[in-house]
């Protein structure tokens, strides 16, 4: 695994709006400013963590100085959280009275967020080192039919309390999408190696993921992953380039992931329950078996912004196959992606 690392807010802070309060239960929502704080901490990340893909800081509800990442994938999604506690409130290690506090706090909070069970408790190391202590809870969440395995770790380092946790649908962690040891030695080498964020007078932007209220039931989870993998790709995009405000139109390989994304969310879905009712991602699934997935994007969802044809495009091929498989077909997106200035 090639890591990039990534100095969070080096112009500005980016904080990714998230439009729903969970996936299948979408609410409006707005975005809160991170508070600016001279001594918050800051890490710096990885653009990602094996098929997880880092989303961008999160607003806080914590007055304690300090910083939340995201990152989300098909039927996974890690959540960091720093807190600036000081070295002489917080030691390093797990065993000062402050540190296991915050700890059975946090797994009571997990306990209580959902109908779950405690599977086991422990220690565990983070970083490629295995340097830094941190105490683990695993849990399983929901019921027999559709569990979710949620990995609860906590770390002390620097007068900074780490909160981590990691929630992967069933199946997903077998499949070989992600490892739990990945995660631990990425996040730990991060916190080994933090970067301090100054407070910037850039402009604050939020990526925003703009619900559509008509979205079928049966579909609300797989276009959550779609605009997640959108709002990711566009928090990346930010680092590098200047970005209007207003609504974010994908580039082809932004629309591309997104909608194979959530192709094999509907995949995985249909293997562990019964699949959701779907006749645009049956349609989608039928034209990714074929081969002809990309040719799709650029046929069906071409953008005005797409001048030129990746290389490696089988058009011909690809349309001789659409005039008769594809009849009838109706191109469908739910949901949009934009930028806007956040309010401090």
């Amino acid at each position: 695994m090639t890591l990039r690392p990534r100095h969070v807010q080096p112009c500005g802070a980016v904080v990714v709006a998230i439009a729903m309060a969970a996936l299948g239960n979408p609410v409006a929502a707005t975005a809160a400013p991170v508070a600016a704080a001279s001594q918050a901490p800051g890490l710096a990340l990885p653009d990602s963590i094996g098929v997880l893909d880092y989303l961008g800081e999160r607003s806080r509800t914590d007055a304690r100085p300090g910083h939340s990442y995201s990152y989300r994938a098909a039927g996974l999604a890690l959540d960091v959280s720093v807190s600036r506690y000081g070295t002489q409130s917080l030691p390093d290690g797990i065993t000062s009275s402050l540190f296991r506090a915050q700890f059975a706090r946090a797994e009571r909070a997990a306990l209580a967020s959902a109908p779950a069970r405690l599977l086991e408790e422990g220690t565990v190391t983070l970083g490629t080192d295995a340097s830094v202590p941190a105490r683990e809870a695993v849990l399983a969440l929901g019921g027999p039919t559709r569990e979710s395995t949620s990995y609860l770790w906590m770390a002390a380092r620097a007068g900074d309390l780490y909160a981590i946790r990691l929630d992967v649908h069933a199946g997903f962690e077998d499949d070989g999408h992600v490892s739990r040891s990945e995660a631990l030695a990425a996040l730990g080498d991060a916190i080994e190696h933090p970067g301090i964020t100054d407070a910037s007078s850039a402009p604050q932007l939020d990526v925003v993921m703009q619900w559509d209220p008509k979205t079928p039931p049966s579909e609300r989870e797989l276009w959550t992953m779609y605009l997640y993998t959108r709002a990711a790709a566009a928090a990346v995009a930010m680092e590098h380039e200047r970005l209007p405000v207003g609504e974010h139109a994908a580039s082809f390989d932004e629309e591309f992931r997104a909608r194979l994304l959530a192709l094999s969310l509907y995949r995985q879905l249909r293997r562990s329950q019964p699949a959701p009712a779907s006749r645009y991602f049956e349609d989608l699934d039928r034209i990714a078996t074929a081969g002809y997935l990309r040719e799709y994007v650029w046929r069906y969802l071409r953008s005005a912004s797409w001048t030129r044809a990746p290389d490696g495009l089988a058009l011909a091929r690809f349309d001789a196959w659409r005039a008769t498989h594809l009849r009838h077909h109706v191109p469908v997106t739910h949901g949009r992606i934009a930028l806007r200035l956040a309010a401090r």
